[in-house]
């Protein structure tokens, strides 16, 4: 049996103040309470949570608090398929008497439990990101309940191929902000290009420039001190990506591209590189990089962002 818990968020924003007007409905509440004050039920479909703090308070659980608390412990997720509800309930039962934190928090979000994170664990806010930056500074932002994606505008281009066979190949280059409340990614600021000739994307993470802080005994002010000096400083970066994009004009080799679609098979479970290994066609890191963003507009936003983001690590 596959245990299938509710999801919450999955939003797409164009304008910063939608996204922070969506941000500001919904309802929630952070309740810290030592670890055996909790117990996990199923209706034989579902599992809810029961905090027994001032009463008692059942609340459905969203998949992010299931994979959340599973994921604490190590426990390989992909096996859930072969567990049955009853099977799951008593395996979480287990892990929360097991705990040695003496109190964790308990996000609740529209009245589902949302994640569960240690005391040490420092949310940095959506909203508080989004109202940090201008609303012409906005490109986009994608929130689920994993993760949110925000886009910054491009503000300079580059052109690494003025005069190749390319044709006139032009990048925009801005800022990814990637940040999650629920505690599955650190919060991090990558560069990122945006091929302007088909709306192609790619994330771009530099050697030595990378900037990700982990939300685990993380000064607050910190992450937003880091916000507001990439947002002055991200214009610096255009000409050392212009650099790197025209170095990838070389041939690569089968082997490096059976590396790059073993990665992506690994993330996503998809291999969208198998044509190529199968031709004799001889292509160029920078065609391969093309590729990759282009093929990732298939996908779900998710997916897509994964793509991206492997597309990315071919400049360094």
């Amino acid at each position: 049996m596959i245990v299938k818990q509710p999801t919450g968020k999955m939003k797409m924003f164009s304008d910063r103040n939608d996204a922070i007007d969506y941000l500001l409905k919904l309802k929630t509440e952070i309740i810290q309470v030592e670890p055996e004050q909790l117990h996990v039920i199923n209706n034989g479909k579902t599992l809810f949570l029961e905090i027994f703090d001032n009463g008692i308070k059942q609340l459905p659980m969203r998949e992010t608090f299931l994979y959340k608390l599973l994921r604490w412990h190590s426990f390989p997720t992909y096996q859930l398929k072969i567990l049955d509800i009853e099977t799951v309930t008593s395996l979480l039962n287990d892990y929360l008497l097991g705990m040695k934190n003496r109190y964790v928090n308990i996000k609740c979000e529209q009245g589902e439990a949302l994640t569960i994170t240690s005391s040490k664990f420092t949310e940095v806010e959506d909203l508080e990101i989004l109202r940090r930056l201008d609303d012409k500074n906005v490109e986009s932002v994608f929130i689920n309940d994993y993760d949110t994606f925000i886009n910054t505008e491009t503000l300079v281009t580059i052109e690494p191929f003025p005069n190749k066979v390319f044709g006139k190949d032009v990048f925009g280059v801005g800022l990814s902000i990637v940040n999650s409340e629920t505690g599955f990614r650190t919060f991090q600021i990558n560069n990122y290009l945006l091929r302007y000739v088909c709306s192609n994307r790619a994330y771009v993470k530099f050697q030595g420039d990378e900037v990700c802080l982990s939300h685990y005994n993380l000064f607050l002010q910190d992450a937003y001190q880091l916000l507001d000096y990439k947002l002055r400083e991200r214009l610096n970066y255009a000409e050392v990506i212009n650099k790197k994009l025209s170095e990838m004009d070389r041939p690569i080799s089968s082997e490096f591209i059976y590396k790059v679609n073993r990665e992506i098979m690994k993330k996503l479970g998809v291999k969208i590189l198998s044509d190529l290994l199968e031709s004799d066609r001889q292509i160029t890191k920078y065609d391969l990089f093309n590729l990759i963003t282009e093929r990732a507009k298939d996908y779900s936003m998710s997916k897509r962002i994964l793509l991206e983001e492997i597309a990315g690590k071919l400049l360094n």
